[in-house]
């Protein structure tokens, strides 16, 4: 693990803290940020604190005396900025990033399990980190007294656990979106939760109905993208039933076939391991069987179907995605994906290119990425042939988009101009005969040659 002792901090991180202590103040760098280091990780924002107030920190960052060039003109070192002064954050930019500072606090009570009805600033950097959430975000780091750990968060951190600060009852009474980050940070560095940590998410899983729906997507988003998430969201199951009740029906559904060895619900975790880690397949492969519980149905020999259950988890995951205020765009997209998630794919090129004119290159590219994380979650005996024929598959579309060959209508060597040359008035007729021309070149009945096609069109006239 990386020693945090003799760090080098960002220029301007440097800059900010500096000039914090030189107006008689403290100033560390705390939570995320120390938690990367420590990590060997290259921390995504610098997060800092102090006992400096906003109004003093305005009066600090409000007038500065230092000025640089740059490109020949002078510009302010840094320019200061409300971002949160009531709760005691502001946020300082230098060089066009911002970067954000706050006030030693203490919370007052939670009355909404979210957020704090009062909030007291504090001198006392030990008082800012008892009121943090878990261990190995309540660390703070300077170069005068070098690292603050109160709770053991070093050694959380060494042996891979997330626990909360204090008791964690409390922690979750006062914030129940720590729920949410639990699972998620344990997801996103294949942590393990703490005992009474995780015992005390199960029992107050249900004042998760107080947090904003935007606020779990985020949470659920980045769980769903941790490297750690399949074991995190199995163990957190009663979460996931909070905030996705149409879940539930998956955990340990039997799926009654012998193309499956996991139940519906382990299946689902395993293809969500599998995909591509980009947002839209996590999600697509996360809710790509959650139709199947009420699409089952079994023959007089036990053997389980599912037909249809593409068409229901399409518009089950559009549900949930609303609810949990997704994008159009993203949703639009995560229910397309799982509505032809059963797609056999056909080792031919005439197949390859009708499948690259209904969904283009990039989406279909997402579609076979998500068959064959679907595939390979299940049963090792057919699943090696249905991935190397799948493989084949992506192999002709290559080759097809490599060569350049037609496979939509822009891609013909005529064009609407061509048909009203030969003397077709313009109007639905022009489409109808290019549409009868595609049809034919991508069928390979008629080569995609202008002179050709022109013969073609005359015959149809």
């Amino acid at each position: 693990m990386k020693k945090i002792n003799g760090l080098k901090l960002p220029d301007a991180v440097g800059e900010i803290m500096d000039a914090l202590e030189e107006s008689g103040h403290e100033a560390f760098i705390v939570g995320g940020c120390v938690r990367d280091v420590l990590r060997g990780a290259e921390p995504a924002d610098w997060d800092m604190c102090t006992d400096a107030s906003p109004r003093e920190m305005f009066a600090i960052f409000g007038k500065p005396e230092k000025k640089s060039e740059k490109d020949g003109e002078y510009y302010s070192g840094w320019r200061i900025f409300d971002t949160g002064a009531r709760h005691g954050t502001v946020g300082i930019l230098i060089n066009d990033k911002l970067y954000e500072v706050t006030t030693y606090r203490v919370d007052g009570n939670y009355a909404d399990n979210r957020h704090p009805d009062s909030v007291r600033f504090s001198r006392s950097i030990e008082d800012d980190l008892a009121r943090r959430d878990f261990t190995v975000n309540a660390m703070a780091y300077n170069k005068k007294r070098g690292l603050i750990d109160l709770f053991g968060g070093q050694e959380d951190l060494q042996n891979g656990i997330i626990r909360c600060v204090g008791n964690p009852a409390e922690r979750y009474l006062e914030d129940a979106l720590r729920i949410m980050r639990a699972m998620r940070f344990s997801a996103q560095l294949s942590f393990s939760i703490e005992t009474n940590t995780y015992e005390a998410m199960n029992k107050y899983a249900y004042l998760l109905h107080n947090i904003s729906e935007e606020r779990i997507r985020e949470e659920f988003v980045k769980t769903l993208t941790g490297i750690g998430s399949l074991q995190s969201l199995d163990r957190c199951r009663k979460v996931i039933g909070e905030i996705i009740p149409e879940a539930v029906p998956m955990f340990g559904l039997d799926q009654k076939n012998d193309y499956h060895c996991y139940d519906v619900w382990q299946h689902t975790l395993h293809v969500v391991h599998y995909v591509i880690n980009t947002v839209p397949l996590k999600l697509a492969a996360f809710f790509h069987d959650i139709g199947k519980p009420p699409c089952m149905t079994l023959t007089e020999d036990g053997w389980g179907h599912f037909y249809g259950h593409e068409h229901m988890s399409a518009e089950m995951a559009e549900s949930v995605m609303k609810r949990l205020k997704f994008d159009n765009k993203t949703t639009a997209l995560v229910k397309e994906l799982i509505w032809y998630h059963g797609i056999v794919f056909q080792q031919t090129e005439k197949h390859a290119k009708h499948m690259l004119n209904k969904f283009g290159a990039e989406k279909l590219d997402m579609l076979t990425e998500l068959e064959i994380a679907d595939v390979s979650s299940q049963a090792p005996s057919c699943a090696e042939e249905r991935i190397a024929n799948i493989e084949k598959f992506r192999g002709i579309t290559a080759d097809i988009l490599e060569q350049q060959k037609c496979f939509s209508m822009r891609d013909m060597a005529i064009d609407g101009r061509d048909i009203l040359e030969l003397g077709v008035p313009q109007g639905p007729e022009v489409g109808r005969i290019l549409k009868a021309l595609f049809s034919g070149v991508i069928d390979e009945k008629i080569p995609n040659e202008k002179e050709i096609l022109r013969r073609e069109a005359e015959k149809m006239l």
